[in-house]
């Protein structure tokens, strides 16, 4: 019977990871996070892009559609922006993951009170979950998923 690889063969880049390299990893992931959700709440697309990569997009998922292009993700949240009179999503819990040196997963829950131009108000419990990617300048989105479930009202 073989014997199970150990830890350190499973995951190599793990071992040359410091706890302070873990560490750094996870504060500037959530802190960019942290500037995404801001955008988000401004309803600032010209901003809300900045965080998804340019050179290494991979895909997004929301509300059941799968997006393969930067563009057409960005086209659906200006979309989706400009219905919207106003939106917050309260951070309730994040996690970022460091994966590689310059790889992260980060997975989330929020809050998220959004008023409609049409007048329609929801409330939903919202989840994040995103790989982030360390570029030359900064953490970008490579990948995300979003999900969301109405509250029902109380």
């Amino acid at each position: 019977m073989a014997e199970e690889p150990r830890n350190s063969e499973k995951e190599p880049f793990m071992n040359s990871l410091t706890d302070l390299d873990k560490a750094t990893i996870v504060k500037e992931v959530t802190d960019r996070f942290t500037q995404l959700l801001a955008a988000i709440n401004q309803k600032d697309v010209a901003v809300w892009e900045k965080y998804y990569s340019r050179d290494d997009f991979v895909s997004t998922v929301a509300g059941g559609i799968l997006f393969v292009t930067r563009s057409d993700w960005v086209q659906a949240i200006t979309s989706n922006f400009s219905l919207r009179d106003s939106q917050h999503l309260e951070l309730r819990e994040v996690q970022v993951i460091p994966l590689a040196p310059d790889t992260a997963l980060l997975t989330s829950q929020e809050r998220v009170d959004m008023q409609l131009k049409s007048g329609r108000r929801t409330i939903s419990r919202h989840v994040f979950t995103m790989i982030w990617k360390k570029e030359q300048k900064d953490w970008q989105i490579l990948h995300s998923h979003e999900s969301w479930v109405d509250e029902l009202p109380k």
